[in-house]
């Protein structure tokens, strides 16, 4: 496993690099298919887009930036990005994207379930937050089985395919996480 950061059963993460632009990362943000269900990317990104918001983010230190790693085949399948992090309200939000091919397969909720812990177990960030595309409903699903909870919607809020479309918002405090951690051991 190279270089691998958090570890889970099927996939790993590892500091994202520079080199993996030169993989399908590029292809991924211009497939109409995965981007319907982000609440960006509205326009076509070239190759220097994407390297300047690569280097922006890995420039800032209020983002953690990660490739997915499938463990089986050593396939960089996604990526997951932390931030921005407020480090005066210890809270934050994160993003996923995950290649067409993982779709299905468990890798996302395997993701985000690294992703809490290191949020709350490493960064003692005190809240984590997502905002899902309202009819993406497998982004959702995959939110709660992990123990994010629904906290709203808000309505309208981005322009996909001819449409607006409502948000989802996700979230999930410290308490929460260790309440159902707890829980968890006790069965």
């Amino acid at each position: 496993m190279d270089r691998a950061f958090l570890i889970g059963k099927k996939i790993y993460l590892r500091p994202f690099d520079i080199d993996d632009l030169e993989g399908n990362y590029l292809q991924w943000v211009n497939d109409g298919e995965i981007l319907q269900h982000l609440a960006s990317n509205a326009f076509p990104k070239t190759k220097e887009d994407l390297s300047n918001y690569v280097n922006n983010i890995l420039s800032d230190n209020s983002y953690v930036f990660f490739a997915v790693i499938e463990k089986s085949t050593e396939t960089h399948i996604g990526n997951v990005k932390i931030g921005p992090i407020n480090w005066i309200d210890r809270r934050t939000a994160y993003g996923r994207m995950m290649s067409k091919e993982s779709w299905g397969k468990g890798y996302g909720s395997e993701v985000l379930k690294l992703i809490i812990q290191y949020v709350f177990d490493t960064l003692n960030l005190n809240r984590i937050i997502d905002y899902a595309v309202s009819d993406n409903i497998a982004s959702i699903k995959s939110n709660v089985k992990v123990g994010m909870e629904i906290e709203g919607t808000i309505e309208e809020y981005v322009f996909k395919n001819g449409e607006y479309k409502s948000v989802t918002i996700l979230g999930l405090t410290k308490e929460k996480y260790i309440n159902k951690k707890q829980e968890t051991i006790n069965r």
